[in-house]
């Protein structure tokens, strides 16, 4: 379970750096940029996932994991969006991102804030432990990621 936690930290910390770095560099590049955003997804999806599994009963509820889970989520939550902005990103660019999220940018960016408030309420409710307000949190955002997903994802 170390090990495990160490690589997702890891993961974190990477994705975080380059944050840093290619936000100071403000994305210069499309391709680099789309990479940037599916990666902060895939991590914030891999948590996602394990804490589903443990929602629908896949895996046992294992309180200090959900939370180690969700707190990750939360943090990744704030990673994608700078990415949607670069020249050359949008849609047809290796992503599934749909011209949607370019012509309702509004809507996109309240969701995305949204996901941030939702993802940061699991969270700390996930930290006090509480197997069935986890559960409840954690549909909450899965019915906002969802509802993102069915506007503007391909």
């Amino acid at each position: 379970m170390k090990q495990h936690k160490m690589v997702v930290i890891a993961a974190a910390v990477s994705v975080l750096v380059s944050a840093a770095v290619s936000a100071q560099n403000a994305f210069n590049d499309a391709d680099k940029a789309v990479e940037y955003r599916q990666k902060a997804f895939s991590v914030m999806q891999n948590n996602f996932a394990a804490m589903g599994d443990m929602v629908r009963g896949d895996a046992p509820f294992d309180a200090a994991i959900f939370a180690a889970r969700a707190a990750d989520f939360a943090a990744m939550t704030t990673i994608p969006w700078p990415a949607f902005d670069t020249a050359g990103a949008q849609p047809g660019n290796n992503s599934d991102a749909l011209a949607a999220i370019w012509s309702n940018r509004d809507d996109f960016n309240q969701r995305a804030v949204k996901l941030q408030a939702d993802a940061k309420a699991l969270a700390e409710i996930a930290a006090a432990g509480v197997e069935a307000d986890s559960r409840k949190a954690f549909m909450t955002a899965a019915r906002n990621c969802k509802a993102c997903h069915d506007q503007y994802k391909d």
